[in-house]
């Protein structure tokens, strides 16, 4: 009872009143099957029945103003028939719709969220976490509702069967209650291991769609390098699991369903040879209400399997509970704040003493002072783990400092909603972000507007990008398909896309992460070539290793162990002999 109010408040929870609309439609076919259902005895015993029964129909027809014969209790009979299947009717339908719309509004609020969440929280949830809690157990959660709703039908049509006999003859029913508490600790124990197993089934999925998505995005060096197979073993064992925990849903499931239904049929014999037998009772009253307890107990049966399929989805329950906890308690807390300041990149970004640590302890940065006019262009450079994706992670408020301050001229950042400062980015990575999709949508990312409009100003960010040449070379131009990763297009035309779809954006800052970094020499030339030309446009940050990319910068600031340890022009910088000339000297040997 526990686990049934628990699942009846989770489904409430996220679909409020509908789930009692519901029971108003499935009550209603109830109480006209049990008007049906009242008239059958008294049909099969004559109009000269005197059973207690018949006397109350009789008294019911005379109220109501109609004559008690055979031919209006057989008109009233299919009346209430077609009045019961039209609401069992619509109860499908409904829940149907419920259920489709229901699973669509989740998805989207729950993606949603999931760009809401904070930054450094979202590093410890895995891809295959998400995935599998999007795409297959929100719909496992969501189905439940389903399961639910012909588990409430099947409780209400048990107490209408049972309810019948009980009010006409209750030591019947007693008799029938006695015999079936084995029938009941038989269930409880099938419905406790298929909660246990459902829990099992979930954590297992789990860890499979995480091997796989890992398989698929290292599909390359592993299959290049032959390393596979180690984590197929993975894999296969993940999967021999998952099939496994299956069957025993489906041997749990068929125990509950035909397992159980032969001593139905032993107890109703029993029942029938007791009363007509021992007891004289009249064999057409008895099997009528034999036939009604014959229903309850197949509606009681029917009850333990729909509550077994509810169970089956209780470990799909308690993973979209998680996900809800975990969005709502890591959602960025700047997205709480009542009143935002504007922003107005016609100031410096400043880094006052700033210090970053992770949760763990782990500190990234500590003690940085820098100043970043705006429509300048600044390098970070410095060796692996020095702390520059960090630095970066923080002007763009991915992540906030542990310790200093982060302002945008003497606006603190925290004053700011995130999205203000993000909208106004553009972050050109090492590896292109290109999306399976036409070049004017991989520029566009689907925004709206006109397309005559749109597509003259992808023209026109196209043409400064470079590309212009490129793409009308293509014979569907700029609807041409780009392949997954942008794999039908070179290293340096997938970054001019990048680069085009910032200027589309119109973003007032640029970063170029490691951006140049997997490129040949002449591509990277060209490449520098477009950074040169926003030089005194827009506020360009470079993050690099490669310090030939670094030369025009009007400020550099060179990372060292987390700290700046030095800053100033390439010249400036040359000319000192420290850190960072000695890692221009390695680059040139």
């Amino acid at each position: 009872m526990k686990t049934f109010l628990f699942l009846i408040r989770f489904h409430y929870r996220i679909i409020g009143r509908k789930l009692f609309l519901l029971f108003v439609f499935m009550g209603s076919a109830v109480f006209f099957q049990g008007l049906g259902l009242s008239l059958f005895l008294p049909i099969l015993q004559g109009e000269d029945s005197d059973s207690k029964l018949a006397r109350l129909l009789k008294q019911a027809f005379a109220t109501v103003g109609l004559e008690y014969t055979l031919l209006s209790c057989l008109v009233l009979l299919v009346l209430f028939f077609f009045i019961r299947s039209g609401f069992l009717m619509w109860v499908d339908i409904y829940v149907g719709k419920v259920s489709a719309y229901l699973l669509a509004r989740l998805r989207c609020s729950f993606t949603k969220k999931i760009f809401e969440l904070d930054y450094q929280a979202s590093l410890k949830k895995s891809s295959g976490y998400l995935n599998n809690a999007l795409v297959v157990e929100m719909p496992a959660a969501v189905s439940s509702f389903e399961s639910l709703a012909n588990l409430i039908n099947a409780i209400l049509f048990f107490l209408l069967y049972l309810g019948i006999p009980l009010i006409f003859n209750p030591a019947l029913v007693l008799l029938l209650c006695v015999v079936g508490i084995p029938f009941l600790l038989v269930m409880r124990w099938i419905n406790t291991r298929t909660k246990q197993v459902s829990s099992e089934n979930s954590a297992c999925s789990a860890g499979l769609q995480r091997l796989l998505i890992q398989a698929l995005n290292n599909f390359k060096y592993l299959k290049a390098t032959a390393e596979h197979p180690s984590l197929l073993r993975q894999i296969f064992s993940k999967s021999w699991t998952l099939g496994n925990l299956q069957v025993k849903q489906k041997i749990l499931g068929t125990l509950a369903s035909r397992g159980l239904e032969p001593f139905v049929i032993l107890i109703v014999a029993a029942i029938i040879f007791y009363t007509v037998e021992m007891q004289s009772k009249s064999i057409i009253e008895q099997s009528f209400f034999l036939y009604l307890l014959y229903n309850a107990l197949n509606r009681f049966v029917f009850m333990q399997t729909g509550f077994r399929k509810l169970l089956a989805t209780w470990g799909s329950i308690q993973v979209f509970q998680n996900l809800e906890r975990d969005l709502e308690q890591f959602t960025e807390e700047a997205l709480q704040l009542k009143q935002s300041r504007a922003v107005d990149f016609n100031r410096p970004i400043r880094l006052d003493h700033v210090g970053f640590s992770y949760q763990d302890g782990t500190e990234v940065l500590r003690d940085i002072n820098i100043t970043i006019e705006p429509n300048s262009t600044v390098a970070i450079v410095g060796g692996s783990g020095a702390g520059k994706t960090t630095l970066v992670n923080l002007i763009i408020y991915l992540l906030r400092p542990t310790s200093g301050s982060l302002l945008l001229g003497e606006t603190p950042y925290a004053e700011i909603q995130p999205e203000r400062i993000r909208k106004s980015v553009g972050y050109i990575t090492q590896e292109s972000v290109i999306f399976q999709d036409s070049i004017l949508n991989n520029i566009t990312l689907w925004k709206g507007g006109s397309p005559e409009q749109q597509l003259a100003a992808v023209k026109a960010a196209a043409k400064k990008a470079h590309l212009e040449d490129f793409i009308n070379g293509l014979e569907s131009g700029y609807e041409a398909l780009l392949g997954e990763s942008g794999l039908n297009v070179s290293g340096g035309q997938r970054q001019r896309i990048g680069i085009a779809r910032e200027l589309y954006k119109d973003a007032k800052i640029v970063i170029f992460d490691e951006a140049t970094s997997s490129l040949d020499s002449q591509t990277e030339k060209e490449i520098q070539r477009n950074i040169d030309e926003f030089k005194g446009q827009k506020t360009i940050i470079l993050v690099t290793h490669r310090l030939s990319t670094v030369r025009n910068a009007d400020r550099i600031y060179c990372l060292k162990d987390g700290e700046v340890a030095e800053e100033g022009t390439y010249e400036e910088l040359c000319s000192r002999q420290g850190a960072f000339r000695r890692m221009v000297d390695r680059q040139q040997v």
